[in-house]
């Protein structure tokens, strides 16, 4: 059986069983004003409601992003005024400063693979402004800056969940001013795109310690079952093409696309019965002690720049960060680790059409050379020392 390193958790069927709640004691959770989503960007289109921005109004936003987070905005006419981000990913709260433009309605902030920005002098600079701060939290859930949650200081903050957790689907809004509001009447996702999504995680599934009998059927069980979702997707797919163009059965929650339709939609029944299974205290401290253990080998063993060179209390890393020496090396790396079976991170590869990349080349430099090892919480340290086994002759041999 091919050792295969995912670069993502996998779903346990075990966590689909009803058990003991563990979202009342976790923010955001237990938030008042907790809105659940299909995904992320429509957490956003939700917040965006509720501070009622209007078309033609402005947006800073940060020029390093995925793009997929524009959609939104561009989708509701509002225009974005991009904002530098320096190579270490933070934030220039200076080059905030310098920006005049009186038409600007709020600052959205980007806690970039889990790690805080200065979210207190950023606060502040809204007030002082008197914009909307709007934190966006895809990539930093459970993390926290100076003892208090990110997702806490904005007006509105929005979560990715799937990012962290092995859920089909899932987007969370925080609303955390009081005269802010959005209410939409929402329904569950189309059954077809969830189940997609599940098998595809459980398919994704982390094998690489010994071969015994049990690993053996799992992973036998684990690829007929992809087999036959495969099967059944590429007859929706002809379906979708000669008959009912507009379905959206096959609709991913990691998908580029902004379709106003899916605002309705919520997170699937599936993604709250894992959440309530979920140990979140396990999934940080995990993520932080492999985060640590690839930073002690990277300290010691020079290779590519780090922008990270340690750990914060409070911060629930995303993955492992490398910035390479070209794009070109990245491209290499991820596709020879990914033929041995280690899964890693080409970081936010594609570059929205309508970003000025040419006045921001600090974020061009990230987008074409960061690059991420999985940390998750399926991962033992014996896995991580494969990752680094393979990491290492591959990088040595490009």
């Amino acid at each position: 059986m091919k050792r295969y390193l995912s670069g993502i958790p996998s779903i346990r069927f075990k966590d689909l069983y009803n058990g003991k709640n563990k979202m009342e004691s976790t923010f955001p959770f237990n938030h008042k004003r907790c809105q659940y989503y299909f995904s992320a960007r429509y957490a956003l289109a939700g917040g965006l409601k509720a501070i009622g921005i209007n078309p033609g109004e402005k947006v800073l936003i940060p020029s390093y992003n995925c793009g997929v987070e524009l959609g939104p905005f561009y989708h509701f006419n509002i225009e974005p005024v991009f904002y530098k981000v320096d190579k270490n990913l933070r934030v220039d709260i200076e080059e905030l400063v310098r920006i005049k433009d009186k038409n600007i309605k709020a600052l959205m902030i980007t806690h970039y693979l889990g790690f805080p920005q200065e979210i207190d002098e950023i606060e502040k600079y809204c007030k002082e402004k008197n914009i909307y701060l709007i934190e966006d939290c895809a990539h930093s859930f459970l993390s926290n800056f100076k003892e208090q949650q990110l997702g806490s200081y904005g007006d509105i903050a929005f979560f990715s969940i799937l990012k962290t957790l092995p859920v089909p689907n899932g987007g969370l809004l925080i609303i955390n001013r009081d005269e802010l509001n959005y209410n939409l009447e929402k329904e569950k996702p189309n059954i077809f795109t969830t189940m997609s999504h599940m098998i595809e995680l459980y398919h994704l599934k982390t094998f690489s310690d010994n071969n015994n009998a049990k690993k053996i059927i799992e992973k036998l069980i684990s690829e007929s079952l992809y087999l036959f979702w495969k099967n059944i997707k590429h007859l929706l797919a002809v379906y979708k093409k000669t008959i009912n163009p507009g379905a959206l059965y096959l609709i991913r929650p990691d998908s580029d696309y902004f379709i106003e339709n899916i605002m309705k939609w919520e997170a699937s029944s599936f993604t709250l019965r894992i959440i309530r299974n979920t140990n979140f205290d396990s999934i940080k401290m995990i993520r932080r002690r492999n985060f640590e253990y690839l930073l002690n080998h990277f300290l010691k063993n020079e290779r590519g720049i780090l922008p990270f060179t340690k750990l914060p209390p409070g911060v629930c890393p995303l993955f492992f960060p490398i910035i390479l020496e070209s794009g070109e090396k990245r491209e290499k790396l991820y596709k020879t680790l990914k033929n041995k079976g280690v899964i890693t991170h080409p970081w936010w590869d594609r570059f929205h059409p309508k970003v000025p990349w040419d006045e921001f080349p600090d974020a061009v430099y990230l987008k074409s050379r960061l690059f991420g090892i999985p940390i998750h919480q399926d991962l033992t340290l014996n896995h991580l020392d494969r990752v680094i086994e393979e990491f290492e002759k591959t990088y040595q041999s490009i």
